[in-house]
């Protein structure tokens, strides 16, 4: 008896499987969505890592396992976890992606499980950047004449919080250039002044100029055009400026000749007007006393004081 109803059981069953569209004893269906939110920390970033596990008809599934694994560029496992979905089918897990690691594609897999239901399945992909710094020049050319010096702004950015030391050079230096960066070193974000100094002998043309930061094992460049043209200390310009003061001291030392002689002229002819406007014994005597200092100061020369000397005292004998 006990079996017949048994086997009635097993048969009424089968007949209601049979007949229904959907399998009674089939797995239902599970969704799930997550998505990242990175944050930038001190220690590098946090990404963390939500979603929502749910049936088709978008009825929340609790106590869900989610197994997490995540792995880096190279394909090397840096996250390993489990999460449960809460009574609303939400979850969430965080990694750390740290300052040194390397740059690229982040995935991380996502499997649930939960009794009666199939297995869901997810993979996303988190591209990551490391912390970085770029370099720009204020100008794209500098135009210097040989002799002359010029200065441009080199600005150093951080990117993704860099705060390392940027040290600063040139690279295929021309030649007769120098380049003294102030200061030197930088920690982004800031700036350093570039002055350029171009000597007299350095080649005239035109030059490209890439300036270089490096930082550990990062490193970046800008570039710009310096343009030497020529300078006043030509060989021909040399000779010519030669020339020119040659004549400038020529004539300078012609110009004081004739302002001397004509000093001297005046001064003769001053003595000459007093000793007319007055014949006598004095006044002859003081022209005397006046040739004699214009002889000492240089403004009568030898030959006209003997001979004003001579008529001045031969007035004079004349006059006692």
């Amino acid at each position: 008896m006990r079996t017949r109803f048994l086997v009635g059981l097993l048969g009424g069953i089968l007949l209601l499987t049979l007949a229904s569209p959907v399998p009674i004893f089939a797995a239902k269906k599970m969704l799930m969505q997550a998505a990242f939110n990175p944050t930038q920390t001190d220690r590098g970033v946090s990404v963390a890592i939500t979603g929502r596990i749910f049936e088709p008809n978008n009825a929340s599934i609790p106590n869900a396992v989610i197994s997490i694994q995540v792995n880096n560029p190279q394909g090397t496992s840096i996250h390993v976890a489990i999460a449960y979905s809460d009574l609303t089918g939400f979850f969430k897990d965080t990694f750390l992606i740290a300052e040194d690691s390397p740059g690229g594609n982040y995935t991380t897999y996502l499997v649930v499980d939960k009794p009666g239901y199939d297995t869901a399945r997810l993979t996303l992909t988190l591209t990551y950047s490391t912390p970085d710094f770029s370099i720009q020049s204020s100008t794209s050319g500098l135009f210097l004449q040989q002799g002359q010096s010029g200065t441009l702004i080199l600005t150093v950015l951080s990117i993704r919080q860099f705060n390392q030391a940027v040290n600063l050079t040139v690279l295929d230096r021309p030649a007769g250039v120098n380049f003294q960066f102030s200061p030197p070193s930088i920690v982004p974000s800031g700036t350093a002044i570039v002055t350029v100094s171009v000597s007299n002998s350095a080649p005239v043309g035109n030059y490209t100029i890439t300036l270089l930061g490096v930082s550990g094992s990062l490193s970046h460049k800008t570039s710009f055009q310096l343009s030497i043209k020529p300078g006043l200390l030509q060989p021909s310009n040399i000779f010519i400026l030669t020339v020119v003061a040659v004549i400038l001291v020529v004539l300078s030392a012609f110009l004081r000749l004739r302002s001397r002689r004509a000093r001297r002229a005046a001064a003769l002819e001053e003595l000459i007007r007093s000793a007319e406007a007055d014949t006598g014994y004095v006044a002859t005597a003081r022209v005397i006393a006046r040739l004699e200092e214009l002889r000492a100061m240089g403004k009568v020369d030898e030959s006209t004081y003997q001979g004003l000397k001579r008529d001045y005292e031969k007035r004079l004998e004349k006059s006692k």
